[in-house]
């Protein structure tokens, strides 16, 4: 089994899904902001003297159907990177044994198998180019998303624990970003960023997990040969 090779098969499916299933979403936006048919016309009983902009409730339902897709396509990407590591162990022959798995429990499954493998692989992971905080943050996103904060709204916002260890997240809404840091940048305040899924935050975070296959897998060859040799008589 080549485990590079059918994560980047799933990986390759996650980025033509996400950009496939928002399509409709933000066309619907590209007309509403546009004034196109059919949101030329203001919708009936709609009263300027509210304020809003006509069709604001489908523009922001369409907002928020995007970001579903979303979690949805992180939510795709943890896994797969999950399952990746599991074709590993069989590759490398390994499981993760009682350390490994209390490292999951305090700081999550990437750091337990960092660990893992890094000992297969002879390495302290200094060389390693693969950007971990970036991997890191598609495992708490997925998990966060998983957790609404109030029945009104469907948007999650960032929770202390990603805030505390990564105050720049890949996946966040800039102005509400901005606004974080400007206040102080306190990880429990009601205004933390939400958590924004892009197409660009997205292929940052398919880009940092193939660059980690292709990187592991130059190494399996020689980790493998070191073994052999070393249970060879």
């Amino acid at each position: 089994m080549d485990p590079a090779f059918f994560l980047r098969r799933r990986t390759g499916f996650i980025a033509r899904y996400y950009a496939a299933a928002i399509a409709p979403f933000r066309e619907i936006q590209r007309k509403i902001d546009a004034e196109e048919s059919p949101y030329k016309a203001p919708p009936p009983l709609f009263d300027p003297e509210y304020g809003e902009p006509p069709y604001l409730e489908q523009w922001i339902e369409a907002d928020e159907a995007s970001q579903v897709v979303g979690w949805s396509a992180v939510s795709l990407l943890s896994d797969s990177l999950k399952l990746y590591f599991k074709a590993l162990e069989q590759v490398l022959q390994f499981q993760l044994g009682a350390e490994g798995k209390t490292i999951v429990k305090k700081a999550g499954f990437v750091a337990a198998y960092r660990t893992a493998i890094g000992e297969i692989l002879d390495t302290d992971w200094a060389n390693c180019p693969v950007r971990f905080d970036v991997i890191e943050q598609v495992v708490l996103a997925r998990n966060r998303t998983q957790h609404g904060d109030h029945l009104s709204i469907l948007g999650v916002r960032h929770d202390s624990t990603t805030l505390e260890k990564h105050q720049n997240p890949i996946f966040a809404n800039d102005n509400e970003l901005k606004m974080w840091v400007d206040e102080g940048a306190d990880p429990d305040t009601w205004i933390a960023p939400q958590l924004e899924i892009t197409t660009v935050s997205l292929g940052t975070a398919i880009v940092e997990v193939e660059k980690l296959a292709f990187w592991i897998d130059k190494r399996i060859p020689d980790a493998m040969a070191r073994r052999h040799k070393r249970e060879t008589p």
